[in-house]
């Protein structure tokens, strides 16, 4: 059997069917590589009575048929920051999974695509989602934003990420690197939201050029609104003071 467990974006958000997954697993490894989670290997430990082993982002793309392969002898559980499905990768072991006859069951959890709902901008109203990345290449980026804009769909813009060299993008590098690009202009409006769910959260509504003077926690995203329903535009206020 293989377990894919969301452990969410915080210890807090671990479920009580992953956590028993976890529990009754032969192997546990845990995915660090698509976002930085605000908990640790104890809180794993914990949790589950087990310390996972840390699966690299080469060990995971690469090897994900030996994890299946393994998973018909033993229960192999993978935890996954976020949501399990939220990534292609994850996606590509259930599908593995189901190629080699070999039983998966997936527990979910809250994930950015959701939690991003606590910026009072609706959920179903926004468009394609890109990623901003270290090597300024923003094609895709400038062209998500300009098809998103044409329909007034708010957009959601991903920002990069190396955890296994402990570097991550925060708002301030990413506007910048909009602004390079001509993609931005200082008076835009942005939202920066950081840490979601977590003690550290911090959402701000602003143009460009104010959010350029502050300082965010990390992982964090940037939101661009579409049109607004007068309640999105009544909850952003509350984060533009």
């Amino acid at each position: 059997m293989l377990y894919l467990i969301g452990i969410g974006l915080s210890p807090a958000d671990l479920t009580v069917g992953g956590i028993e997954a976890g529990k009754a697993a032969d192997e546990l490894y845990i995915e660090q590589y698509t976002s930085l989670w605000k908990g640790s290997a104890a809180d794993i430990e914990k949790a589950m009575g087990k310390k996972p082993v840390l699966l690299k982002r080469k060990g995971l793309e690469d090897d994900s048929v030996l994890l299946v392969e393994r998973a018909k002898e033993k229960n192999i559980a993978v935890l996954i920051i976020g949501d399990p499905l939220s990534a292609t990768t994850h996606m590509e072991l259930l599908l593995e999974c189901k190629k080699q006859s070999v039983p998966c069951k997936v527990f979910h959890s809250v994930s950015i695509f959701s939690v991003i709902a606590e910026t009072g901008l609706q959920l179903y109203k926004f468009g394609r989602t890109a990623t901003i990345p270290f090597t300024g290449q923003l094609t895709a980026v400038k062209e998500t934003i300009e098809g998103n804009k044409k329909l007034g769909l708010h957009t959601l813009l991903l920002l990069d990420l190396d955890s296994e060299v402990n570097l991550y993008m925060g708002p301030v590098d990413a506007l910048k690197f909009l602004l390079k690009a001509k993609i931005t202009k200082p008076a835009e409006k942005f939202v920066a939201a950081a840490a979601l769910g977590t003690p550290e959260q911090t959402i701000v509504y602003a143009p460009v050029k104010e959010l350029l003077e502050k300082r965010f926690p990390y992982p964090a995203v940037l939101i661009l609104p579409g049109k607004l329903h007068f309640k999105e535009k009544e909850a952003l206020e509350t984060y533009s003071k």
